[in-house]
């Protein structure tokens, strides 16, 4: 098992049982903001970027890619109606061999269900009332979709978080929309599902970690967490798997302590979270941000995650600590795990 691993300089193939360098590093696409992996297909995986659509399409490269063999080699599936977007996110639907929904720049939704050889845009996604007040506060201001997840008792369900704009539902796979209530923040980061109980909702955001037992008719905030600017989010064996940093990227690189982040577990359905610590017992704030985080396939005990600055790291959910696998990697975002 490998890790395909999406940094700001391209595509990094690492075996996290190997020590050493990467085992291959490959420049195109770019960067890669997003990662997703076909539901049948380990080695169909689509990489988006949020760097590429303006100065990329220049040199003839879009902002989204698809390779069919595991990350080695990667060809440019960008359509044409959104050349100048950026891909905020990507996500292949549990029950969807070839199929894959992109979330861009402008925050818009389309669907392509061969392989990303065409896409349709969800219309009804354009049309939610409202939407002219969503936005983002840096320059120029343009809200994006920041999160697609489905729910797996019920893969025709999409939540969609927008950056900033909200989280919303479709009962049927992108026709609809109505939006989940109004008290969750706004600034949204990522959406989860629980897969033993759909009604369960989580959501990160850039104020911290909400929750919702009700499939959003009603929202949580989670009081007391250490850290607020929250990212990831993994919910895995009844266990959620989040980290937060203490404020906003702008803030990371000026800090003397980076993002002073921590990765968090809670077995008790987001209602309380405790750090994950270091090998030598302590809990360490790291000074990148945990970007990503994944199951590994290989063995149920642990998590993988990829750092802003470079680093990969393991963790054991049975014994809450963290080991550092790589590190000295271009800054890196997403991943998936591949044979």
């Amino acid at each position: 098992m490998r890790l395909c691993i999406g940094t700001s300089k391209g595509i990094v193939i690492l075996d996290p049982d190997r020590a050493g360098p990467p085992l291959i590093a490959l420049a195109d696409p770019p960067s890669v903001w997003c990662i997703a992996q076909d539901s049948s297909d380990p080695g169909l995986i689509y990489a988006g970027s949020v760097n590429n659509a303006q100065a990329g399409s220049a040199r003839g490269r879009g902002s989204l890619a698809r390779s069919d063999d595991g990350g080695r080699s990667w060809r440019d599936i960008t359509p044409g109606s959104i050349r100048d977007e950026e891909i905020w996110s990507v996500a292949a639907p549990p029950d969807g061999p070839n199929e894959v929904f992109i979330g861009t720049s402008h925050a818009r939704l389309l669907r392509s269900i061969d392989r990303g050889h065409t896409f349709v845009e969800c219309a009804a996604f354009l049309k939610i009332p409202g939407r002219e007040r969503w936005g983002f506060p840096p320059p120029p201001h343009v809200p994006h979709v920041r999160s697609i997840a489905f729910d797996h008792s019920n893969p025709m369900v999409i939540y969609v978080g927008v950056e900033e704009g909200g989280v919303y539902r479709s009962p049927d796979r992108g026709r609809s929309f109505e939006p989940l209530s109004r008290s969750v923040y706004s600034d949204i980061h990522c959406v989860a599902a629980d897969p033993a109980d759909p009604k369960r909702l989580f959501v990160t955001t850039g104020r911290g970690f909400y929750f919702s037992g009700d499939a959003g008719t009603s929202w949580n905030y989670l009081k007391g967490l250490s850290r607020s600017y929250t990212v990831p989010l993994l919910v895995e064996h009844s266990e959620i798997f989040i980290a937060a940093a203490a404020g906003p990227p702008p803030m990371w690189p000026m800090r003397p302590d980076g993002a002073d982040a921590l990765l968090f577990q809670s077995a008790d359905h987001g209602r309380s979270f405790a750090p994950m610590m270091w090998a030598d017992g302590f809990v360490h704030p790291m000074r990148g941000m945990v970007m990503r985080l994944l199951a590994n396939p290989a063995n149920d005990d642990e998590i993988f995650g990829v750092l802003s600055d470079g680093s990969i790291i393991r963790a054991d959910r049975r014994t809450g600590i963290i080991v550092t696998i790589a590190n000295k990697l271009p800054p890196a975002y997403d991943f998936a795990t591949i044979p």
